[in-house]
Order: C-alpha cells, then sequence, then structure tokens
C-alpha cells in the first residue's frame, strides 16, 4: 500500500501556515474595512440583519460577531485566528485548533460582503473544513505529533484539488470567450489582471507564439493533469509536478493572496513516501515520522470521514455537473442540501477569470479643497502613478486595491460600497485613510470627491527604459458623480 506520511505532515502544515497568513493579512485592514468607523461596518450591517432575518441569521449567517460586534471584537478574532493556527502548527491540539480557526474565519467570510468574497476565502474554509478530520479530538500537547491523513480524508483532499483545477479549465472553454479558444488570452492577462507583478511586465512582451503556447500548457494542466491525481505512483508525482510548476509561474506574475499557498499545500498531498525517498532529505524525514499513527481510532474514527465523504463527494459532483451543464437536471435533488451547506462554504464552485478582461480601467480618487485644484489619494499597491513599479506583495492580499479593480469594471450604481468609502473619508476615519498610501490633505477632509475612470497598459521598453514609466493612462471618463461636503 502506497505511503503518505510526509504528504500527511505537509499537508497540515500548510493549512495551519494558510490560516496563520490569511488572518495576519487581514488584520491591518480589518478595521478600514469593518470597524466602526470602516467602509462596511459590521455592526451597522448585522443590525440590518438582525431584523430582517430574525432567528434564521444564525443559519444564513454564521459568525461570532453577532454576540459581539466593536472595534475589539473585529481585530482580537484575528489574534484567535493566528493564535490558534500557530499551536496547530506546533502540535498543540490540532483538530480542537483548527476548529477554532475554521470558526473565527467563517465568521468573517459570511458577513464580509464584497471584501472577503474572493474563491481563496472559500477555498481555505472548504479545506479547513477536511482539517477537522486530520487528527484525534483530544488535548495535547505533542510537538512531534503528526498523523498519517485518514484514506478516506485523503482522498477528499485529492478530489478538492481535482474540482479547483478541473472547475478552473472548464469553466474558461465553457464561456467561448474567443481569447480562451484562440489561446491569446495571456496575451491580456499579464497587464490586466488586479495587481500584477514586476515580473508580469516582461511575460507580458513575450511574442504571440509563447503566449499561445503557454495558454495551452495551462488548459492542459486544468483540464487533463487532474485526472492523474487519482492514480498513485509516478503519474501522480508527474501531476503534482505540472500542477507546482503552474502555481509557481502564477505566484511569480500576479498578487493572489495565499491563493498559491494553499492550492501547493494541496499538492503536497500527491507526494508518496516513495518519491521523496528518490531525494536524501526525503528518506531522513521520511525516517523522522516512522511513528506517525493512523487515525482510524479515537474520537475521529473512520465513521466520521466517511460522513464527510457522504457530504462533500456528491457535493463536488453536483457543482461539477452544474459548470459543465447549466441546462442538467441530473443533480436538482441536490440543491435543498448545497444550499442547506452554502453559508458554511463546506463545497464550493471555483473558476477565475472564465471571460478574459481585454482592458484595464483603474479608478482614481481625487480629492480638492476649492473643487479646481485636485489630488489623488494614492493606494498602496494600484498603479495610480505611472512610474510606480508593479510590487510582490502576496500572500497579502489589500483588500481595498483588489475591489477597486472590479468597481472599474463595472458602473458606479453597481458598486454603491463606493459611497461608504467616500463617506469615511469626508469623516476623515483613520481607519479607512490608513488603507491608502497617500492621504494629500494629511487627515483633514477635502470640500469635494471624485472619482475617475483612467485607461491603464503596460508602457513600451523604450519608456521604461528613458522615462522610468511602467505605465501609459489616458482619462476615460468621470466615474459617478462629484461629491461635496456638507459643512458643518
Amino acid at each position: 500500500m502506497t505511503e503518505y506520511a510526509v504528504a500527511s505532515w505537509l499537508v497540515t502544515k500548510s493549512l495551519c501556515l494558510c490560516y496563520f497568513v490569511a488572518f495576519l493579512s487581514l488584520l491591518p485592514q480589518v478595521l478600514g474595512l469593518y470597524g466602526r468607523q470602516g467602509i462596511l461596518s459590521l455592526d451597522h450591517f448585522l443590525n440590518l440583519l438582525d431584523k430582517e432575518l430574525g432567528a434564521e441569521r444564525f443559519h444564513h449567517v454564521p459568525s461570532l460577531f453577532w454576540f459581539l460586534s466593536n472595534d475589539f471584537a473585529v481585530r482580537g478574532l484575528c489574534f484567535i485566528g493566528m493564535v490558534a493556527s500557530s499551536l496547530a502548527f506546533l502540535g498543540f491540539s490540532q483538530s480542537w485548533m483548527l476548529l477554532i480557526c475554521w470558526i473565527c474565519y467563517l465568521s468573517y467570510v459570511s458577513c464580509g460582503q464584497v471584501f472577503l468574497g474572493y474563491q481563496w476565502d472559500s477555498l481555505l474554509l472548504e479545506f479547513g473544513f477536511l482539517g477537522l478530520f486530520f487528527a484525534p479530538w483530544t488535548l495535547e500537547w505533542s510537538p512531534m505529533a503528526a498523523y498519517h491523513l485518514h484514506p478516506f480524508v485523503l482522498g477528499l483532499v485529492w478530489l478538492l484539488l481535482f474540482k479547483l483545477m478541473f472547475l478552473s479549465g472548464v469553466v474558461k472553454l465553457k464561456s467561448r470567450d474567443p481569447a480562451w479558444t484562440k489561446l491569446t488570452a495571456l496575451s491580456f492577462h499579464y497587464w490586466t489582471q488586479p495587481l500584477p507583478s514586476p515580473l508580469a511586465y516582461f511575460f507580458a512582451k513575450l511574442p504571440m507564439a509563447i503566449q499561445r503556447i503557454s495558454t495551452f500548457f495551462m488548459f492542459f494542466i486544468e483540464l487533463i493533469v487532474p485526472f492523474f491525481i487519482f492514480a498513485p505512483g509516478p503519474l501522480q508525482v508527474v501531476a503534482a509536478l505540472f500542477l507546482f510548476v503552474l502555481q509557481v509561474l502564477i505566484w511569480t506574475t500576479g498578487n493572489y493572496g495565499f491563493f498559491n499557498i494553499l492550492t501547493i499545500g494541496l499538492i503536497f498531498s500527491l507526494l508518496p513516501d516513495s518519491a521523496l525517498k528518490t531525494f536524501d532529505f526525503g528518506e531522513m524525514v521520511i525516517l523522522k515520522f516512522d511513528s506517525m499513527e493512523w487515525i482510524s481510532e479515537g474520537m475521529i474514527a473512520s465513521e466520521a470521514a466517511l460522513l464527510a465523504l457522504m457530504i462533500l463527494v456528491p457535493a463536488t459532483l453536483f457543482w461539477i455537473t452544474k459548470t459543465l451543464s447549466e441546462k442538467s437536471t441530473a443533480t436538482n435533488f441536490m440543491l435543498p442540501m448545497m444550499r442547506l451547506l452554502y453559508p458554511y462554504r463546506i463545497s464550493n464552485p471555483y473558476g477565475l477569470f472564465a471571460v478574459m478582461t481585454k482592458v484595464r480601467p483603474e479608478l482614481v480618487l481625487e480629492g480638492s479643497l476649492d473643487g479646481e485644484t485636485w489630488l489623488p489619494y494614492e493606494l498602496k499597491n494600484k498603479p495610480t502613478d505611472i512610474k510606480k513599479r508593479p510590487r510582490f506583495v502576496a500572500p497579502h492580499q489589500p483588500r481595498l486595491d483588489w475591489q477597486m479593480w472590479f468597481a472599474a469594471l463595472e458602473s458606479f450604481n453597481e458598486n454603491l460600497w463606493l459611497q461608504n468609502l467616500i463617506t469615511r473619508i469626508f469623516e476623515s476615519s483613520p481607519d479607512v485613510l490608513s488603507l491608502f498610501r497617500k492621504d494629500p490633505f494629511g487627515g483633514k477632509p477635502p470640500k469635494y470627491l471624485r472619482l475617475l475612470r483612467y485607461e491603464f497598459h503596460f508602457s513600451s521598453w523604450k519608456d521604461l527604459r528613458t522615462r522610468g514609466e511602467w505605465w501609459t493612462k489616458e482619462l476615460i471618463a468621470p466615474y459617478g458623480p462629484v461629491f461635496e461636503r456638507e459643512d458643518d
């Protein structure tokens, strides 16, 4: 029987690390996003849901913030999650600590609205749910503790990885976007993605032939390679290698928060001990973990893993069938269960960039004291200044920067949260202003605020060499009305 001792250890530690990174990334932003003076105050949001949903609110929006949602709680839950994930990483009551992490992160995602609705937020919760079955439910401190994943649980980890990769490829083909079907999508992707890295500039300059080959290679990895996930042996190791290379390429050309770490953690599950023994360090690690236990006895028995199997396998098949054919009625009987599971993010659909964006509109927020001279509020990672070099910020995810990218692709009326942003700036909210790299008025409110929509593009080689300009920009039109602060 193929052994996955080291893989079990790597998967467990990567989940703990992802939780820690997710909470750490959220911590410096959380008050600006969700505090009492934040853009989307949790306190205000939950008060509205309380009146609208009544007792059902606890199911539809499962969150600890129902019990306390002041600024102390909004920040404090991040610290609790960081401590719990650290203790789980070190081997203290792993299952209990991962449960605390899952509950804390679900509390944020459930009422996080637009800023916590990304696929890696759902992926962390789905992976985190599987993590509840990784180890016995015991209260113990065992720094060297490590456990083989139960075969059922390991199979569910593989199934999650398959769903993530396969659906990511399917949604692109199903959209029938010519950029994907003609293999030209990557010629747009590098410069239109939300937060490109410095290397994306150079990848975007590659010849079209290489862009087409790269797109074909991506489709091969997303649509063909996932089927070898379930073939223990050399093919599984080759699949892991292909999937890992894809994640590294994504990581080096874009900033997608902790998505790549999370996916690589899933990929680790494909590495059998026999493959690692080909490396000296792998054999040493395997010897170190010869005493690892099987989770076949104790509080988390095979029956518990089987219960997870009975829930997650049909749920995964539901999303795959639904994605392959929207008109299919074969899985309609699953709809009641999916509605029941949805608030807990136990099983989710996946698929980024189904339709490739072919332009890069950017919103620039400007303030003025007299309505004539306008000064920009610069975000920390967006290209407001054409000489601003793209940055590496992952695994941190600047949530406001990301959401401004989505807002630029839509109309002002489709992003009414921007009105809250304007209001908080007029109020000189220090928590909101901390989300910006540059406040042109030094913490004082302007008299007027406006949003302008520009179109950005990577500059030419000549402009970068001679003028140090990474971007070109062209004003398109005002975005929404001009806002005026009422005098006190």
